[in-house]
């Protein structure tokens, strides 16, 4: 009987293979050694390239656009147009009443594909931003106003544009809004817009 690890006709995956495992452990033990150990670098390297993108996570800068000015964000321009009077209820697309777990705030804009290609927006990647910094996601009772579906299911051609479209939230009341908080994808750093 031939011993694969020496038998010259054996496929390559059914060799065993000891050469390379020890190589690696040996250019480890090699770093280890020359940096005493205290190397942070090549397990930030390995940490960061095993981590999710943390982009989703950052910050966006400070609003410095105001309502009626174009902003940019990835794919899209946005023109906030108006922000609604706080109420207690809305009538959605098919005549029912939909009530607020506290107030309902609409923040209407206008959305233009700036990209290349056909794109929709997805309603949780965008936020009301209040007078403290806390950020309130659009409400579940948006996927059933009328003129929604024109940017959350529909896509949007290059160069097209949808006016007016909602964006829905559910406040705490006496939230005092400050800014609207616009993103192109869950990982974008997006851009606020103020309303004030």
């Amino acid at each position: 009987m031939r011993d694969h690890q020496t038998d010259p006709k054996t496929p390559w995956y059914q060799k065993k293979r000891i050469a390379f495992p020890s190589a690696v452990i040996g250019a480890f033990t090699v770093i280890m050694l020359t940096t005493g150990g205290n190397d942070s670098g090549l397990f930030r390297a390995v940490t960061n390239a095993a981590a999710p993108s943390a982009a989703g996570n950052i910050t966006p800068p400070p609003a410095k656009a105001v309502m009626g000015e174009s902003v940019r964000e990835g794919r899209f321009s946005f023109i906030v147009t108006s922000v609604e009077p706080p109420a207690l209820s809305i009538t959605d697309r098919t005549g029912t009443v939909q009530k607020a777990q506290g107030i309902f705030v609409v923040v209407r804009v206008d959305v233009t594909n700036i990209g290349h290609t056909a794109s929709t927006l997805t309603a949780t990647d965008l936020y009301l931003v209040d007078d403290t910094g806390q950020r309130f996601a659009t409400s579940s009772a948006i996927a059933s106003m009328a003129g929604t579906e024109r940017i959350f299911a529909d896509k949007i051609n290059p160069g097209q544009t949808v006016n007016n479209a909602p964006l829905l939230f559910d406040l705490t009341p006496g939230t005092v809004v400050a800014s609207v908080e616009l993103h192109d994808s869950r990982t974008s750093a997006g851009v606020r817009v103020r309303l004030s």
